[in-house]
């Protein structure tokens, strides 16, 4: 049977489900949100109370996990663990009180053998040294693709010690989901949502993939390719939100030093086409002036001019009578974008307020678009 590969929102899921009881190993290209999982996992009421620590185990060496202390009165050593395992004499199982522990070891299978083998008790047995996690605490690792070449070896007889899980990129409309929902610029929502291909995966290009037989070089050369060793930058889930940190402080650069940035962030191909969705911005309306008088104010008439205009629109309004203001502008536009509008609201943090505006009710219904 073929390894299935996961969305964001199912590894969640399964971890919650059993990372209290066995180590969960994700496994993805990098850049797609894996590192993120551990955070999503500490907004779950269950573990709201745990003590949480998220470790690049690439930084570890000797002494990083435990070390040793001697009784000499007793004649023994202890193993006493680092603080950030969150177990200590006065915090551990069996004691009273204890809070348990949500780790994330990251990059783990990028490290030496020996400190894998330092590591391994924690993700096998929940024991630090001597100590062992209150009940209730989870581990959960994550690591990269062998194929991506980032050197993350698996070796068999610790694979066995894992459920090791496929964690996919996300699809397009996922992501724009999760952008909607966090801030992400109306600019790179537009260049994601009118750009074929920025969610595409290398691994649709090997045999058996979507599009295998194409050259991925030539094809999309925006995405991340292991075998193009001279690829300067690349799209990816991780690199678009910081392309969205440069456009929302866009206004204290000039074109110049706003291209390179994106260029620097995304690579010479996704920053140059990012970069022309940015200059868009001259041919829309002034949003105060939509505000103002959504009648009146003349219709954006460039076609990916407007997909940004809709992102826009769908995060931009404060209050009711914004939003009001903005969906009679929008239902004066093409029936695709008042499609597309309504899409993007559903998956927004404005969906409640826009639910209070009786015309948007209306064109959700036109549209055919339901919460």
């Amino acid at each position: 049977m073929q390894e299935k590969s996961l969305s964001f929102s199912q590894v969640v899921a399964l971890v919650s489900a059993v990372g209290t009881k066995r180590t969960v190993l994700v496994r993805g290209e990098n850049g797609i949100g894996k590192t993120a999982l551990f955070h999503a996992l500490r907004q779950r009421p269950e573990f709201v109370n745990h003590t949480a620590s998220l470790i690049d185990c690439t930084q570890l060496s000797d002494g990083s996990v435990w070390m040793p202390d001697i009784d000499r009165e007793a004649g023994v050593s202890r193993e006493l663990p680092n603080v950030r395992f969150g177990v200590s004499k006065t915090n551990q199982k069996g004691v009273p009180g204890s809070r348990p522990s949500l780790i994330g070891l990251d990059e783990i299978m990028k490290v030496p053998q020996y400190i894998k083998n330092v590591l391994a008790p924690i993700y096998y047995e929940q024991r630090v040294g001597e100590h062992y996690l209150v009940e209730g605490s989870l581990v959960c690792c994550f690591t990269n693709l062998l194929a991506e070449g980032l050197g993350d070896l698996l070796p068999p007889n610790l694979r066995n010690r894992f459920i090791v899980v496929h964690m996919r990129k996300p699809s397009i409309d996922e992501w724009l989901k999760w952008a909607a929902a966090n801030g992400i610029a109306e600019f790179v929502r537009a260049y994601v949502k009118a750009t074929d291909g920025t969610m595409h995966s290398f691994l649709d290009y090997e045999p058996g993939g979507t599009y295998a037989g194409r050259d991925l070089r030539k094809d999309n050369p925006r995405i991340f390719n292991p075998k193009d060793g001279a690829q300067e930058g690349y799209v990816s889930p991780r690199s678009l939100h910081t392309a969205s940190d440069i456009i929302h402080a866009r206004s204290t650069m000039d074109d110049e030093t706003l291209q390179a940035a994106l260029v620097g962030a995304l690579g010479p191909v996704g920053g140059a086409e990012l970069s022309s969705f940015v200059r868009f911005e001259s041919d829309i309306p002034e949003y105060g002036r939509v505000i103002k008088d959504p009648m009146g104010t003349a219709l954006c008439t460039n076609p990916t001019a407007q997909i940004v205009q809709v992102m826009q629109f769908a995060s931009r309004p404060l209050n009711r009578d914004e939003a009001e203001a903005v969906v009679k502008y929008v239902r004066r536009m093409s029936a695709t974008m008042q499609t597309m509008f309504t899409s993007e609201v559903t998956n927004s943090s404005k969906v409640a307020m826009f639910m209070t505006v009786r015309e948007f009710v209306a064109l959700m219904n036109d549209n055919k678009v339901y919460l």
